[in-house]
């Protein structure tokens, strides 16, 4: 009798262990998709690359908090520009702070996203006219060092991946200003994204 009495406690415990709620959990992820420049009134469209790792702590069964660090790469047009073009080639460090609704908890199921990005311009893409060599911008960096975004996202959990549709809605105004030009430049991106946690 006694030794049943000890299994069923033993078996209870190791249950509940089990059931626990997970605190920290690692992401490795990477995502592509279409990126937007939106210059003084006007929107080119080319590819969006990043890859990335994010510690995600959870506070509950339903919420955590994801800080996480990427690289990303954006491009308008093509990967091989024509000759004389000067279009827009950046490279990012982007620190996300993601707070995440996981709707089935820690399960399969929708995971929502949403928090701010902040990116660092690390290529410092130059501006470049073929035409007029002469142009005082000619050679000058086309951003600001600093971006802020915002970052939407709508994963679906299946075992150890998340596959799903992210977004970065650039807030701020990144065009870099001079005396010769004052304008306006928004990037924006929307990827599919795959995220493996452990």
């Amino acid at each position: 009798m006694k030794t049943t009495i000890l299994a069923i406690i033993m078996a209870a415990s190791l249950c509940q262990g089990h059931a626990q709620t997970k605190k920290w959990e690692h992401n490795i992820f990477a995502s592509g998709g279409l990126f937007i420049d939106h210059t003084d009134g006007k929107s080119q469209s080319g590819t969006a690359l990043r890859i990335g790792y994010g510690l995600n702590y959870y506070f509950s069964e339903h919420w955590s908090a994801m800080p996480a660090v990427a690289l990303r790469t954006e491009w308008e047009g093509s990967l091989t520009p024509p000759e004389g073009a000067d279009q827009d080639y950046f490279s990012f460090v982007d620190i996300p702070l993601t707070l995440q609704y996981h709707v089935a908890g820690q399960g399969n199921g929708w995971v929502l996203g949403l928090g701010p990005v902040f990116s660092f311009d690390i290529n410092h893409d130059k501006y470049y006219n073929d035409a007029n060599p002469n142009d005082p911008i000619d050679g000058q960096t086309k951003l600001r060092t600093f971006a802020l975004g915002l970052q939407p996202s709508v994963l679906y959990q299946l075992g150890k991946f998340r596959l799903g549709v992210e977004g970065n809605i650039g807030l701020n105004n990144v065009a870099k200003h001079y005396p010769t030009y004052q304008g306006s430049k928004h990037l924006h991106n929307i990827m599919a994204s795959v995220y493996y946690h452990f």
